[in-house]
């Protein structure tokens, strides 16, 4: 198996894959925004990056892996925002080889830490990450969107 930056060639697996992702999370495909997301991506690689984990010319997984600054350390971080196997071949290693690529992205390109979030029901992913050495910070995740913004 071979964790690499995706490249154009990789879209139509890498969307197949970010689509199993949305599923995964029960939340609606917007294949067009993705397109996009993905495009923004390939044009300005200081924004981020995708990682995929390739096997025999399959996508088997993907990180999603995008720049930040952080005012705490005053420095950049890298952020993980998603990191997803095919749930056909999970359990090979495939989730560790993404994660540890992620961290050898975050050190070659001198970011001061990875940080990631994921969902306070998803036990699977937590046990992983705390068994690749992940430490549960000290923060609550909070978020809004804009426009939904309810006055007190």
């Amino acid at each position: 198996m071979l964790v690499r930056p995706a490249e154009r060639k990789d879209r139509p697996q890498l969307l197949d894959l970010i689509e199993g992702y949305f599923a995964f999370y029960r939340t609606p495909f917007a294949r067009p925004k993705v397109e996009a997301l993905l495009d923004l991506l390939e044009q300005d690689s200081g924004l981020g990056v995708q990682l995929v984990a390739e096997a025999d010319g399959r996508l088997q997984g993907f990180a999603s892996l995008y720049a930040c600054v952080d005012t705490l350390v005053a420095d950049r971080i890298l952020v993980m925002n998603d990191l997803f196997v095919d749930p056909s071949v999970r359990n090979r290693g495939i989730g560790a080889a993404l994660f540890d690529a992620s961290l050898e992205y975050a050190t070659a390109h001198r970011y001061a830490r990875l940080d990631w979030v994921t969902a306070q029901d998803n036990r699977d992913a937590q046990r992983f990450y705390d068994r690749h050495g992940g430490r549960r910070g000290p923060w609550v995740s909070y978020s809004a969107a804009p426009g939904e913004r309810r006055d007190r």
